[in-house]
């Protein structure tokens, strides 16, 4: 139970804190600031986390699992556009909201400041990068080419969030469906390739 509790509150004071990365920035919260959101005392929040870096590390933690998660799923639906879509949908959808957005620039701002923050999330990056190159049995990690490829493939998801801050008008589903068949094609064409060998 007590682990339960333990976790429960874990959860609540990260959901705290990107409440106040949102609304202040990560420079500017505090972990004062990050208490009064979550309605107790920065001692208390000192029991769960020993420093904001560290819960700033437990979302980066967190996204990572999440992009695990997502990159699965996207994978295992290209035998089909429809399945491909959906997925796209549930996965891009939120991370193109206006808090996820913001949180993911300010992680990106602080780290050009900071060179511990910009170490976690190199190091978060280069986990990405392997993870996807695994997922990618057409690409060799060895090659710089195909790593060029890879680095296109990740700049564009990067690149559509800023987009939701630059053009607010932007049609995320139709985004998500250029998406979906881009990934859909792609993976057509590859498999076309394979059986022609």
């Amino acid at each position: 139970m007590k682990k339960d509790l333990t976790q429960q509150r874990r959860e609540e004071i990260i959901e705290a804190a990107k409440r106040c990365f949102t609304a202040r920035g990560i420079h500017a919260t505090s972990m004062v600031d990050i208490a009064r959101e979550f309605g107790m005392s920065t001692g208390h929040i000192y029991n769960y986390f020993p420093s904001k870096l560290a819960i700033i590390e437990e979302v980066t933690a967190r996204g990572l699992e999440e992009f695990y998660r997502n990159t699965y799923a996207i994978q295992s639906s290209l035998d089909s556009y429809e399945k491909t879509l959906k997925n796209m949908r549930k996965i891009l959808l939120p991370m193109l909201s206006e808090e996820h957005v913001r949180i993911y620039l300010e992680l990106l701002n602080e780290a050009a400041h900071d060179p511990t923050l910009r170490a976690v999330l190199t190091n978060a990056d280069a986990k990405a990068r392997e993870h996807l190159m695994g997922l990618s049995p057409n690409l060799n990690p060895e090659n710089p080419i195909d790593q060029a490829e890879l680095e296109v493939r990740m700049a564009t998801f990067d690149g559509i969030r800023l987009r939701v801050l630059n053009n607010p008008s932007l049609d995320k589903d139709l985004i998500c469906q250029a998406l979906a068949k881009r990934l859909y094609t792609a993976h057509e064409e590859k498999r076309k390739e394979v059986s022609e060998v």
